[in-house]
């Protein structure tokens, strides 16, 4: 359900690009600044007012409500308080992988088109990299959130970071179109798959009763590789003239984020003690 939930974030990736391009050609890219803003405000808003805490507030029941109350009341039992995660390991682990995500993420989705422009690949086509990225990235939510439900969470975020590593590696020699859209298919599915895990995650590790409060903590993870991975990436180009060094240092982000995964696992309130 998180998969088709997040799967719009996709859509919108899908959707935004070749429209900034035009309204930028169109009108400059400070008047479709404000028009995109104008457009998202008013639909989130509007959105938003369709949203119910509980189907039993519109007299539904959910799908499966036993099984839901008692795997949610399994949860709640063995949720961890914000003090007691942050003192795990595991906490650490999943906010690093979480930052080296971000790193990788925003580095890519800022450079990328530049790369393709780099490479004589006309700016429209080069931002079509990032819809097709957009694209791919639904099917990934909506797979491995399948798979997730299925055999448990760390396989296929394991799965999603070994994906990202190699098709990070392929962009060092990538200097063809069909190379750039190759990539784009494969980081973009692995992407979607990493979001479609983060909160089911977080839940499976530390449970539910302060999930809000630890996934957020685990999101500012994300928020501070998606500031500094643009940044560094710009400066390195600056001096090395080639983004080569930019998306090897974004594979070893993804191979650390890769052994990390592999050495989660549930915590205990005792473990998390000590």
């Amino acid at each position: 359900m998180t998969g088709f939930v997040v799967a719009s974030i996709g859509t919108g990736t899908i959707i935004i690009p070749p429209v900034a391009n035009w309204l930028i050609s169109s009108y400059g890219w400070r008047t479709s600044y404000i028009m995109i803003g104008i457009v998202a405000l008013v639909f989130i808003i509007l959105a938003a007012q369709f949203l119910r805490r509980d189907p039993e507030q519109i007299g539904q029941l959910p799908y499966g409500e036993n099984g839901v109350r008692e795997e949610g009341l399994n949860l709640q039992a063995r949720g961890f308080s914000v003090r007691e995660a942050i003192g795990t390991g595991q906490f650490w682990m999943l906010f690093t992988i979480i930052l080296c995500f971000g790193f990788c993420l925003y580095t890519i989705m800022v450079h990328v088109v530049p790369h393709a422009t780099e490479l004589g690949i006309s700016a429209a086509i080069a931002a079509s990299i990032l819809a097709v990225i957009g694209g791919a990235s639904i099917a990934g939510r909506v797979v491995m959130g399948s798979v997730a439900d299925r055999i448990g969470n760390r396989p296929p975020l394991i799965i999603n970071f070994v994906l990202m590593s190699g098709v990070l590696f392929w962009l060092v020699v990538a200097k063809e179109l069909w190379m750039l859209y190759l990539f784009a298919v494969i980081f973009g599915f692995a992407y979607g798959g990493v979001v479609a895990l983060e909160s089911p995650l977080v839940a499976e590790l530390f449970g539910l009763s302060s999930h809000g409060a630890i996934l957020g903590i685990i999101a500012f993870g994300f928020t501070v590789g998606g500031a500094v991975g643009p940044v560094l990436a710009g400066r390195i180009f600056d001096i090395m003239g080639s983004y080569q060094v930019d998306f090897l240092v974004c594979t070893a982000m993804a191979v650390i984020a890769c052994i990390l995964a592999s050495l989660l696992r549930p915590s205990s309130r005792e473990g998390g003690r000590k």
